[in-house]
């Protein structure tokens, strides 16, 4: 009996799996002679067409909304990322400008020390490098003085040192002659070619600057449209397109199964189209299938019923069995008590006094 329940079980799974299938292929029946009935009426359904219809425009109102706010709030995740990408370029560049910049600078120290600098130049760089160039000029004297001494060692330390401290100087004096655009101005040859270099970076930057001007002039208008928690009314209008959608489906499966049920039986593909036959074909496949599982459903149900009833069958007559066994019993007690009675009779007259028989004469 285990193994027909099982069975029916397994059958069941069967049929809902049909009906699932029946689901959709009244649906796509529904949505196929929906497109052929939107350019010429062929006269059937027309109630549960116009249903269908109404749910559709419901449907794609509820997605246009959705596919709205998801371009917006695509648009901005796509600025922002653009944003920072630009940003992080522009930093880049940063280190190849100071770069350039601390050797622009050592050019014009160079030709500073060497007295070549124009009037405007040195007016410029004095206030950077004058201070450094005396202490310099004076250590490397005394360190002339000394050398080979300890006093020598020590002004040796203080020359290393004074060298390291001159790098963020030319690099500030570096960078304010190409903000003034002095560079080009400096005596040495050697310099035409970093100001080539900085006049590429000085491009790129200015490049950048107009994307990211752009970006950002486009995200101020999104922001300026921003609405409340956008992310969770994305989910809203997607949970409602995902409702609108199903809605839809159920009207078009209703749609597709009364033109199955209502549609002659001689219809053509030309009146409905030959995905229509088709899909109809397939319908009665399934349906067939499911009748005959049914039937097979019903032969086990019976089946059960039947080793249900042969086991009462059996149980019964076990009872019948042992009322005989106890009908047997209770008769040969009853024999017991009848030999018994007959015994104690006699035993009665055994016991009674006899009488005197008598003859009159």
């Amino acid at each position: 009996m285990g193994t027909l329940h099982a069975d029916i079980q397994q059958k069941q799974k069967e049929i809902e799996q049909h009906q699932g299938d029946l689901f959709s292929l009244y649906a796509d029946l529904g949505r196929s002679v929906a497109l052929i009935e939107q350019i010429a009426s062929i006269g059937f359904a027309t109630g549960t067409y116009e249903a269908l219809c109404e749910q559709m425009a419901l449907y794609e109102a509820a997605k246009h909304e959705h596919d709205q706010l998801s371009l917006y709030i695509q648009q901005i995740e796509d600025r922002s990322r653009a944003i920072k990408e630009i940003e992080a370029d522009i930093r880049c560049l940063h280190k190849p400008y100071k770069q350039l910049c601390a050797q622009i600078g050592a050019i014009a120290y160079e030709a500073y020390g060497s007295q070549i600098l124009a009037d405007h130049l040195l007016q410029v760089l004095s206030p950077f490098f004058e201070d450094h160039h005396k202490r310099t000029r004076i250590l490397e004297e005394r360190m002339e003085k000394s050398r080979g001494t300890l006093l020598g060692k020590l002004i040796q330390v203080q020359l290393e040192h004074s060298r390291r401290s001159l790098l963020p100087i030319l690099a500030k004096a570096g960078s304010t002659l190409v903000e003034l655009g002095l560079d080009a101005d400096l005596p040495l040859s050697r310099s035409s070619h970093l100001t080539d270099e900085l006049a590429s970076l000085a491009l790129r930057k200015e490049e950048l600057k107009a994307e990211l001007e752009l970006h950002q002039s486009a995200m101020a208008k999104l922001q300026s449209e921003e609405l409340s928690s956008p992310k969770a009314r994305l989910e809203q209008r997607l949970q409602a397109m995902k409702a609108a959608q199903k809605a839809c489906d159920k009207a078009a499966m209703a749609y597709g199964k009364e033109l199955y049920e209502t549609l002659p039986e001689d219809i053509n593909a030309e009146t409905i189209g030959h995905k229509a036959i088709q899909l109809m074909d397939q319908i009665t496949l399934h349906q067939s299938r499911v009748r005959m599982l049914q039937k097979d459903i019903l032969d086990l149900q019976n089946m059960i019923k039947v080793q249900e009833l042969e086991a009462q069958i059996e149980l019964e007559k076990q009872k019948i069995a042992l009322l005989h066994s106890q009908i047997e019993t209770l008769n040969r007690q009853i024999s017991q008590v009848n030999s018994s009675i007959e015994t104690k009779k006699a035993k009665v007259l055994t016991l009674l006094p006899k009488q005197d028989v008598r003859a009159d004469g």
